[in-house]
C-alpha cells in the first residue's frame, strides 16, 4: 500500500515542530556536543522561531505573512516536516500501531499490509494519529505501486522495482 500527507508542508504546525527539534538536538547535549556548541533549549527555540514564524511572502503581486505552518519553499521546510513526521511514527511504534513494514520517505508511506482489509485499517491509524495531517491511500495496480521514483512491483513473494516515468514525461532533457 502507498500512502500519501495530503499536503505536508503546509500542515506542519511550527511551534510544535519546534519544540520536537529542541527536544531532539539537546537529548543527551547531542548537537551542542556534534557541532562544538554551548546552546541552551530556549536559544535553540528562539532562533528556529526566527528562522520559520512570520516569514513574507508574495502571491499575485501582494505581500502575506506566514505566521504559522512551514512556508513552501523554505529553506527549513523539509527538515521539519521530518521531524513533524518522525514525531507521529514515533508515537505509532510506541504504541505499536505500525506493520511490520513501513518505509516513509517525505510525505509518501510504502507499508507492507498483511490482508485486505488491514489497509483502510492502517489508513484510520494515520489519519487519526494527528489532527491536522490526513492521508490518501493508492493501492497496488496489477501486483504494481508507484513509490518515489520507481515501481515497485510483487512477483510471488518478491518485490522487483524499475524506474517510474509518468504518462506525461516527454524525455525532454536540458543539454
Amino acid at each position: 500500500m502507498l500512502y500519501d500527507v495530503t499536503a505536508l508542508f503546509t500542515n506542519v504546525l511550527l511551534e510544535e515542530t519546534i519544540q520536537i527539534l529542541a527536544k531532539k538536538a539537546l537529548d543527551g547535549n547531542w548537537f551542542n556536543n556534534t557541532h562544538n556548541l554551548n546552546i541552551c533549549e530556549g536559544d535553540l527555540i528562539k532562533l528556529l522561531t526566527v528562522a520559520t514564524k512570520d516569514q513574507p511572502f508574495q502571491f499575485n503581486g501582494d505581500l502575506y505573512e506566514q505566521i504559522d505552518r512551514v512556508a513552501m519553499g523554505s529553506p527549513l521546510g523539509p527538515l521539519m516536516a521530518n521531524a513533524f513526521m518522525c514525531s507521529i511514527e514515533e508515537k505509532l511504534a510506541h504504541e505499536n500501531k505500525l506493520p511490520n513494514f513501513y518505509k516513509r520517505y517525505v510525505d509518501d508511506t510504502f507499508a507492507l499490509v498483511p490482508d485486505l482489509t488491514a489497509p483502510t485499517d492502517f489508513l484510520s491509524v494515520l489519519d487519526d494519529a494527528h489532527p491536522v495531517i490526513q492521508f490518501t491511500m493508492k493501492t497496488a495496480l496489477n501486483n504494481s505501486l508507484p513509490f518515489v521514483g520507481m515501481v515497485i512491483t510483487k512477483i510471488n513473494n518478491h518485490l522487483n522495482t524499475s524506474v517510474c516515468r509518468k504518462k506525461t514525461n516527454k524525455a525532454l532533457l536540458l543539454h
